[in-house]
């Protein structure tokens, strides 16, 4: 997956209404470590505070908005909770995550359900009805009045300032067929009343399309975290799970048996083998070597289960929820 400096989100999701889904830019401080935490899940108000609820993880927290949209958004609509997608700075010991950047407005707790998997970008609108998914290789266009699917070359984007723009061409039944695609950093809504932080504009097949964009991938980038279990050794013993997933791709996992002895700590590596897979390699147990290594499925959830056997854990004994970001935004 390429690096751009601009970077953004928005929701469309299928036809029409789930195309796209928030905008995401990197805003305020540094990369990598000392940058924004990007988070998404349902924000709720009670006209003075308010709460967060992030996607696939039980408990809620207090946030500080320091964009201002989110109460405009609650001022202007009179809803008392919606989906956003934001990024915002480290947390604080006691207290609330503090939000710069709010990338997306619109939808409810099933928004989380819609990641966008396999695609960088994607840009629609409903005037007539289109599709652009900008993946890895391709940008796939989608022009529903005219049941066109073309596919084109991706190649590496002109950056605009306030956005990016492709230009690619084919060839398809003879013709030439050329494409000039822009996402654009200004605010977009759509027909749905969905706020996004980024417009799109098209030129295809002699004609020109607006619309939203947003970024995709929001598996990947949500995939970083906290994820815990709790396991009944007997009806006595039980033993409490935790696993760290980093956005530098490492791992920690600890045991924690609750008998007053010291923590199981086991170290190593993550990747990513499949939209729904990962692969876990521990090369490290309280300071000494070793070697084992896990495959993990993610679930519809957002949990991970076990996959196979595990001379620990057995057959799909282990099975991680949910519990919090990346241990670099975590206090």
């Amino acid at each position: 997956m390429r690096n751009h400096k601009f970077r953004h989100s928005a929701s469309f999701f299928l036809i029409p209404f789930l195309f796209l889904a928030g905008c995401q830019t990197s805003p305020q401080h540094a990369q990598g470590d000392e940058g924004p935490l990007f988070r998404r899940g349902v924000i709720s108000t009670d006209g003075v505070q308010l709460t967060f609820k992030p996607c696939y993880v039980r408990k809620t927290e207090s946030i500080t908005d320091h964009s201002g949209r989110l109460a405009t958004r609650f001022k202007r609509t009179g809803e008392p909770s919606v989906y956003a997608e934001m990024s915002g700075d480290r947390i604080v010991p006691g207290e609330p995550w503090q939000v710069y950047s709010v990338h997306l407005m619109g939808g409810n707790q099933f928004t989380c359900h819609y990641e966008l998997q396999g695609n960088e970008y994607r840009a629609a609108g409903d005037r007539p009805v289109w599709v652009a998914d900008v993946r890895e290789e391709t940008i796939n266009v989608q022009i529903y009045d005219q049941l066109s699917h073309l596919v084109f070359p991706r190649g590496e984007p002109v950056n605009l300032g306030n956005g990016l723009e492709w230009d690619s061409t084919i060839r398809a039944e003879g013709l030439r067929r050329s494409l000039n695609l822009k996402l654009l950093r200004q605010p977009c809504r759509d027909r749905y009343g969905i706020d996004y932080e980024y417009s799109a504009e098209m030129s295809v097949l002699g004609r020109s399309f607006t619309g939203c964009a947003r970024e995709g991938n929001l598996d990947l980038r949500t995939l970083p975290g906290l994820y815990s279990s709790e396991l009944s050794e007997t009806a006595d013993i039980s033993r409490f799970i935790s696993m760290d997933l980093t956005s530098e791709y490492e791992v920690i996992l600890t045991q924690d048996y609750r008998n007053d002895q010291p923590l199981i700590v086991q170290k190593g590596t993550w990747k990513r083998l499949s939209s729904d897979k990962i692969i876990v390699h521990l090369t490290e147990i309280d300071g000494r070597n070793e070697n084992e290594v896990m495959v993990f499925k993610r679930n519809k959830a957002g949990g991970l289960v076990l996959q196979g056997f595990s001379p620990t854990y057995g057959h799909d004994g282990l099975r991680f929820e949910r519990a919090g970001p990346d241990r670099t935004f975590r206090k």
